[in-house]
């Protein structure tokens, strides 16, 4: 108890140092881009540090190299890559994609033994096919890994769902009887509760890195845990992960329809609709407050969808109800907020 309380101090000063050193230098911060107008919408002043890969890299490094070091290197890469684009140094999209997919498919290339199993005989068919394999894991770690850089926009979205998420992580592997993660978990979940501490004020985002790698390293994990227990139905790992995918894919089919680029970020998401909606009412005066209540009430729907899946993990009617349920509201939520300010 005393080493996670002791860990807790030294993690809250850790980030706190970095943030101001970050504000000081004029370095990470979420100014806007060329093509990212959408950064304004709930940020005005443009000096929030994005220090997401300054303070969890270094963590997952010492939690998990030893684990398998193949993967945390690829993660690293991709905080590394994500970092770049916070930098400004990387600002083509269509150059990160590229490297995305040399890099993910590179590892999954080395890493025979991992495959998504989605219980679909024409899919499950091409994962037996080595070059099938590689392009649907890389495809789904892809459309992951934007989706939730997609949704850190908003105080407490994207860091909240990572939170839940490795909760969630950790109790399916205590259900499973799996000596896996579990010391390590406990950390992790422990270091993002204290930047989403940060983060519910505005103090600091994830930013390109860190909603990269830590978005590849739980959809390993999710899908390692999955394949161990036969019993945890894939759809459950898919129930944990809709959103920020179903939000990448949503908005590519989106734009596609409205003819614009659709690799461009814009201020058409649902978290930043409901954004505009309450701003265009009124309703809460603080931008940062009525951003951090959007995150966390969002969160709070995902998070009870969450609890109603893990109780059945095994039963993959009940998950796949679910996921329809989910992004069918998705859908009604989008056209209503859509609407109303159209």
């Amino acid at each position: 108890m005393q080493f996670y309380l002791s860990f807790f101090i030294l993690s809250v000063f850790y980030l706190f140092v970095i943030n101001l050193f970050l504000k000081k230098f004029d370095i990470s911060l979420d100014k806007e881009g060329v093509d990212e107008k959408h950064k304004s919408l709930i940020r005005k002043d443009n000096s929030t540090p994005l220090s997401g890969t300054f303070y969890f890299l270094p963590i997952i490094l010492i939690l998990f190299f030893n684990l398998d070091s193949k993967i945390i290197i690829c993660c690293s890469l991709l905080f590394i890559l994500g970092l770049l684009a916070d930098l400004k140094i990387v600002t083509s999209y269509k150059l990160r994609l590229v490297f995305q997919f040399l890099l993910i498919s590179l590892i999954f290339l080395i890493s025979k033994d991992i495959k998504i199993d989605t219980r679909i005989l024409f899919l499950n068919d091409l994962m037996n096919y080595e070059l099938g394999r590689i392009l649907l894991c890389t495809f789904f770690f892809m459309v992951l890994i934007n989706g939730f850089n997609l949704i850190d926009g908003t105080n407490c979205l994207c860091t909240l769902n990572f939170f839940i998420i490795s909760i969630f992580l950790y109790l399916l592997i205590k259900h499973s009887n799996i000596d896996y993660l579990k010391d390590e978990l406990v950390i992790l979940i422990a270091s993002l509760l204290i930047f989403l501490i940060f983060n519910f004020f505005g103090k600091n985002f994830l930013g390109d890195g860190a909603a990269y790698g830590l978005g590849f390293l739980f959809g390993y994990f999710l899908l390692k845990i999955s394949l161990a227990n036969n019993n945890i139905s894939p759809y459950f790992i898919a129930n944990l992960l809709w959103y920020p995918a179903f939000e990448n894919l949503f908005s590519i089919v989106r734009r596609n329809f409205s003819k614009s680029n659709n690799y461009l970020p814009d201020n058409d998401h649902l978290h930043q609709l409901i954004f505009k909606f309450c701003e265009k009412k009124k309703i809460i005066k603080h931008n940062f407050i009525q951003s951090s209540l959007i995150g966390i009430s969002i969160n709070l729907i995902l998070t009870i969808n969450y609890l109603i899946g893990f109780n059945y993990y095994n039963n993959s009617i009940i998950q796949i109800l679910l996921i329809v349920s989910s992004i069918f509201l998705y859908l009604i939520s989008y056209y209503f907020f859509n609407k109303k300010l159209n």
